[in-house]
Parts: C-alpha cells; structure tokens; sequence
C-alpha cells in the first residue's frame, strides 16, 4: 500500500490552525535573494512597548488564585481546592507546560483535580498531559459540547492551513524578524510533531456548575473567538476568566491563517453576559490580570462596543450597496475608541474584520456585475502588459513604485509580473522588497509576520517543511467520524474519473459501520453498511485512526490481525485507497 494514503486524513492540525504542513513557493533551482533584516521604526517601536503585557511571569491574582504569563502563546491559571489544584487552559507546548510546573510547585505542590479548556485552540489544551501528570482523585477535564467541532473543517483543509498558520505566527522566521509574537511573546508549538493531549471527559451544553474542594466554578457558554469557547467565573470571589473573549488588542475577528467567517453578534453578547457579572478580577489567558469592577466595566465595554461598532457600520454600508472596498476605506473607530491602547489593532486588524462580517452576511459577491466571472489573474495581468506598452514597462511601473514608498501598488504589479512570467528574476525580487516594506510598516503582528515569512520563502531563504510527525495518541483524539469525512475531500478525480468502486469500514469496538462509495470522480460517504461494497475492513476505532496517520504500518496492521479485509481482498483495498492519493 503507498505511503501516499495517508495524507487523506492526516491529523497533524488538531489546532491549529491552526495546524499545518506545507511546501515552499520557491523552486529549490532558482538562485537566492539576498534579503535585508528589517528596518525599526514606529510599527516596530510601538509593537515592541505593546511586548510588556507577555513578559514571563507567575502573577497573584488573588488568595490562591495565580496566572504564568509569557512562557507561551497562552496563559496557564492555578486555581487552589481543597482537593487539589484547578488548571484553566495549558499552552501548546509540553515543554512550556513543563516550566510552568515546576514554578507552580513552589506555590502548591497538590495534586492537579481538573482541568478546564476555554476552547479548543492548540495553545490551550496541548500541554495538558503535564497537569495530568499531577492527577488526584476524581480527576476531570471540563469543556463544551461544541469542543470537536472545531476539528472538521481542520482536517479537510489541513494543508493551506499549516501553511498559513506558520506565515501568521512567524514560526519559521529568523528571531531577528520576530519581536512579540501577537498576543503572546513566543509560539512554541511544533509544527514537525504533533502529540496527545488529554481529551475532556465532561462537556456542557449552556452552563455548568461544580463545587471543587470548596469553591464554586461556573462554567458558561460563550461563543467568541471560537463557538466552543466557555468563560469561568468564581462567585464567591468574583472572579471572571475570560478566555480569549478579551485581550489587550483589539480583537481578531478574523484570522489570516484561515477559518469560517465567526460570529461577531456573539462574541458582543458574551462580552455583555461578562459585564453582568460585576468581576472584581479578569483574568484572560493571554497577558496579565485587570483589577477593580470600575476598571474591569470599562474594558469590556469599550471593547464590545469598538466589535459592534465595526459590526454595524458593515451592515449599514452593506444596506446602502457599499462594496467591501468601499467599507475598508471608510470605516474606523470613533475617537474615544481609537484612545484605548487595549483596542490597538496589534493582533486582530479592522479591515479584516470589515471583510470577514460582509462575507458572513453576503458571501463573496461585492454586487457589481462586473464581478460575477471575473478574468483569471493571468489574463488580466497579460491585458495590463499591453495596456501598459509591454512586459518591461510592467516592470518600470513596479520599480517606481517601490521608489515613491507605493509598496502596495508594487506588490500588486509584481504579481501580474509573476502571472505573465512565472520565471520573472525581477518580479520575484521585487514581490520580495515589497512585501518587505509592507511588513516593516504593518502594526499588526499577525499580518507583519506573514509579509515577512512569504517574502524570504520567496526569496528562497527558508522553506516550510511539509513532514510532519503524529504521534498515537494526537490520532486518537480525533473523532473517527471526521476521519472518513475527510476522505471525501481527498479523492483523486483524476484517478476516478472512470472507476465505480466502494468499500465498507467495520469499527470493531463501537460497532460503527461506515461506507465510501466511490462513484465517478465523486466519493460519497455513508453511516451504514453497503451490501454491495467491494471491500469489507474491520479494524479497531485506534487502529484505523493510526494507519491514517501514519503511526502504525498496514502490512504490520494485516499480519497482527488489528485490521482484516473479507475475502482477503488485500488488493482491491490497495487499490480502493490508491484512489485518495493526491493529484
């Protein structure tokens, strides 16, 4: 069976995510460009004042109340019980989690009683296997129902979103690129391993109370920046975690590496179930604590009204046949607004949140007919070269424009360049020097980072590694039912343009029946069994999530009996999986 197979339902971004393998755009015989370090100016000085909310630090919140700050992209809480600690989020690294630890042990040595996860993102849950280390009686892991969802839409677009998930987060970037990574100093996720992470054993629908060793946990539903995402609040001492629902930036109401369109209307009514709360403490995971009602009241509401305030100028714009274009340039905070340096636009960016609302409402037609079936970048760029007197002229324009500082004109040139000659050396160079010049001037980290990272793999400086190593037990965290989803996605059509075949997938230990009818170039998924499959698998829910992943060897799988064919139809199986390789 080809190695090849396993690359349909590869698992590698629980996250992440964002998430992520990749290949480099730069072809390995082109020459490199020699690529200046970038220069410091306002972006670069501001970004770096912005970096003393993520320096590393365990800070007292309250009486046995504590928050490690900067060790990672998230914040890791320590929460005192009687029957033991209360972890609240864990970072996306082992090792981070590691430290963090170690210095927690120095405030309580007790053994770990739960774990919470805010949401599902990597750098929350990825460094639970330490806490769980640590684990006492009645251990529990707490999240939302919704918490799996998260995964579907991972897996199908596994491979643009590890490359954009490493271009977002700099994770390639020398550190001389690198001054504060977003909403944290460091991103210490391996995108080259993927490994377990302790999966939740008790989920809520809307709410959910527990009392731990004396204190009292309320765990709410609150969709945000993801719609699993939960808040926790102690009553008893007022205490409110916010998860990422706030941190000081504004919000990323859309992220560049990828995702759906999220839900901006509840992200301000969660912010509005936190201010009903009244908390004397806030403690979001990712910076330090805000301390006093007063203080507190007035963060979360300048925030959920600079998100509504965005929100509904998209509508009002949109009802008036406004374009996204038109709303990107028109629309910005009011000035009071525009005062709070928590509302910088460090991490999230508001015109990717103008962009993101009108697409959630309307999709992308901007309503000019004109862009109903618009040219291919080629074409256009080819009628341009003519329009502007020729190739070399193209590329004149370009050079200008990079001389009167129009870095995003001279990006844009260099890519109808590099659409009319793919081979161009000058427009490779300047598509280099541009997005450059954009970075230096971005404040905005995610997109700074992605300027950056796009520009030297252009300049064939660095090369995103498509190799990513899964370990059992990442495999086994996700829910088999996404697994053969993802199978769907990954038919070759080519392979099957002309080939009627299917196969049926006995889940031994759940007693799961799943059926891949593969009719045509078209791979339909069924939850039963087909009478008339042509291959009958039975294998065990791990042991097929394994050979997916690539953990575990099919010739080791067929000779130990954990995965048996009917009929001995080795070969059709070969070939039926033969059909999921990548074009």
């Amino acid at each position: 069976m080809k190695q090849s197979y396993r690359v349909f339902i590869l698992i590698f971004i629980l996250i992440a995510a964002l998430s992520f393998s990749g290949c480099s755009q730069q072809e390995d015989e082109k020459e490199q460009i020699a690529v200046p370090l970038p220069e410091l100016g306002e972006p670069a000085e501001l970004i770096a004042e912005y970096y003393a909310h993520y320096e590393r630090r365990i800070e007292k919140v309250t009486d046995g109340i504590y928050v490690a700050v900067g060790y990672a992209l998230a914040n890791v809480i320590l929460i005192e019980t009687a029957e033991g600690n209360v972890i609240i989020d864990t970072t996306e690294s082992v090792k981070a989690a590691a430290e963090i630890r170690e210095d927690f042990q120095d405030i309580s040595d007790a053994p770990v009683r739960a774990i919470i996860y805010t949401h599902a993102h990597p750098d929350h849950v990825y460094g639970s296997p330490v806490f769980a280390e640590d684990a006492g009686d009645n251990f529990a892991v707490y999240a939302h129902d919704s918490h799996y969802d998260f995964f579907s839409e991972q897996i199908l677009l596994r491979d643009i979103l590890n490359i954009r998930g490493i271009r977002q987060f700099g994770s390639e970037l020398p550190e001389e690129y690198v001054i504060v990574n977003g909403i944290r100093r460091e991103f210490r996720f391996d995108h080259g391993k993927h490994t377990a992470y302790v999966e939740p054993t008790e989920f809520f629908s809307d709410e959910l109370k527990v009392n731990i060793g004396g204190r009292e946990f309320v765990m709410i539903h609150t969709p945000g920046e993801t719609q699993d995402h939960l808040m926790v609040w102690l009553p008893d001492e007022k205490v409110l975690f916010p998860g990422d629902n706030y941190y000081p930036a504004f919000p990323n109401l859309y992220t560049i590496r990828g995702s759906a369109p999220r839900d901006v209307s509840h992200w301000v009514e969660s912010l509005d179930k936190m201010r009903a709360l009244e908390a004397e403490y806030l403690v979001p995971s990712h910076a330090g604590p805000v301390t006093g009602s007063a203080r507190i009241e007035e963060l979360l509401t300048a925030y959920r009204d600079a998100i509504q305030y965005v929100h509904d100028s998209v509508i009002r714009g949109a009802n008036k046949g406004k374009t996204p274009d038109d709303l990107v340039a028109e629309i910005e905070l009011p000035p009071h607004l525009q005062a709070y340096p928590e509302l910088r636009e460090f991490y999230g960016d508001i015109s990717f949140a103008i962009r993101s609302i009108y697409d959630r409402y309307l999709g992308w037609f901007d309503g000019n007919a004109t862009n109903l079936n618009p040219l291919h970048p080629e074409e256009r760029a080819e009628k341009i070269a003519e329009l502007a007197g020729g190739f070399e002229n193209l590329v004149a324009e370009a050079d200008k424009a990079m001389e009167n500082g129009e870095f995003q004109w001279a990006a844009e040139l260099s890519d109808m360049i590099l659409a009319v000659d793919p081979d161009s050396e000058e427009g490779r160079e300047l598509k280099v020097a541009a997005l450059m010049k954009l970075g230096e001037e971005s404040y905005n980290i995610n997109s700074r980072h992605y300027y950056f990272t796009q520009a030297l793999e252009l300049a064939g400086q660095i090369t995103l590694s498509p190799e990513v190593e899964v370990e059992a037990g990442a495999a086994h965290a996700i829910p088999i039912k996404e697994i053969f989803k993802a199978m769907t996605a990954s038919l070759d059509p080519i392979a099957a343009a002309d080939v009627e075949t299917s196969a049926e997938f006995n889940i031994t230990d759940t007693g799961e029946v799943y059926t891949i009818i593969v009719r045509r170039g078209v791979a339909e998924l069924r939850y039963r069994g087909y009478e008339d499959a042509d291959v009958v698998v039975r294998v065990a829910e791990n042991t097929w999530k394994e050979l997916a992943a690539g953990v575990t060897s099919p010739a080791l799988a067929l000779a130990s009996g954990k995965l048996k064919v009917d009929d001995l139809r080795v070969i059709a199986l070969n070939q039926f999986i033969d059909l999921f390789d990548r074009p």
